[in-house]
């Protein structure tokens, strides 16, 4: 009889796990509605992005702690506008309504009201570029978009492909005093860092090594025009660059190198002879000036060359990934 109790009690336990399962399961799948709080954003709106390009000296007191639109807060400490930087972040923008606007910046912890300007929204994305505090802020048009699909023109596959750059223009020779030369931005890149299925078909890659291998072949391009020359708070727009990846199984990136040349006619400062004693290298604090990134393909990156020529918060290139 114990035996037999055991047994029935084991199927009560059983026919009860069963029961709670299947009400478990009904009450799990019962339908809920998830809302997320967002509205919806229309073509007629104005997008932007705020850039905090003054030339100041590098101090988290000189970092922007608040930002307010027509009274409204658009940001406070929990997103702080740095110096050479830009909000809300990479792909993301404000936006309100187009036309004229207030806007005011609040700088330091102590929230010192530093910039108190209108500005004039347009429709469509754009950068609000504050390059000095008692001047109304540059406006730039975002202008491009991300195709899709993609062009099979516009695309390699093998060992290099295409990153696209912008260069704003936002030197100042001294305090209060934008640049009024015309700045022409340049590029080069290493030509040839590996072996390629092109080099395989045409029978250049030597016994031992194979596609994708390192070619030891340093040789650079000839310095390119990075679009046409800009003058202060002028872009060059989003300019095509090939990217000779170094490493073969890989997204891609690689080293270009970069540097500014300037006019005689355009107020150049005379450095080394770039070509026929007419276009010379900028001169950054008595030095000519060069730089180089590491750029990765598929990438829309914005080139701000901005801070005091010839001061020692020199002025030089803060990178921003637009995409």
């Amino acid at each position: 009889m114990f035996y037999l109790k055991g047994i029935n009690d084991m199927k009560k336990i059983k026919y009860i796990s069963i029961a709670l399962l299947a009400a478990f399961s009904m009450g799990s799948c019962e339908k809920m509605e998830v809302d997320y709080d967002a509205i919806p954003v229309g073509d007629d709106m104005a997008q932007f992005q705020i850039g905090h390009y003054t030339p100041v000296t590098t101090s988290a007191e000189n970092n922007i702690y608040k930002v307010e639109l027509n009274g409204k807060l658009l940001t406070n400490s929990t997103n702080v506008l740095g110096y050479y930087n830009t909000i809300p972040g990479a792909g993301r923008f404000y936006y309100a309504k187009p036309g004229k606007a207030n806007l005011k910046l609040y700088q330091g912890t102590a929230l010192k009201l530093v910039f108190d300007q209108d500005v004039t929204l347009i429709k469509g994305k754009q950068n609000v570029i504050i390059h000095d505090y008692n001047t109304s802020p540059i406006i730039l048009e975002r202008d491009f978009d991300i195709p899709y699909p993609l062009d099979p023109s516009k695309a390699t596959f093998d060992t290099d492909t295409i990153a696209h750059i912008r260069f704003i223009n936002l030197m100042y020779e001294a305090e209060g005093h934008p640049t009024t030369m015309k700045l022409q931005y340049q590029y080069q890149y290493t030509l040839h860092p590996l072996y390629t299925n092109a080099d395989k078909n045409a029978g250049l890659i030597p016994d031992g090594k194979n596609v994708g291998d390192a070619t030891g072949d340093a040789t650079k391009s000839a310095w390119l025009n990075l679009g046409a020359p800009v003058a202060f708070g002028e872009s060059t727009g989003f300019q095509p660059v090939p990217v000779k990846k170094t490493t073969y199984i890989a997204q891609g990136a690689a080293r270009i190198d970069f540097r500014i040349v300037v006019t005689a006619a355009n107020g150049g400062v005379p450095g080394e002879t770039v070509m026929d004693d007419v276009d010379w290298l900028l001169k950054v604090n008595g030095k000519l000036y060069t730089d180089y990134w590491n750029i990765t393909t598929g990438r829309y990156t914005t080139h701000n060359f901005a801070g005091l020529r010839n001061k020692a918060t020199v002025v030089k290139v803060y990178s921003y990934t637009e995409h």
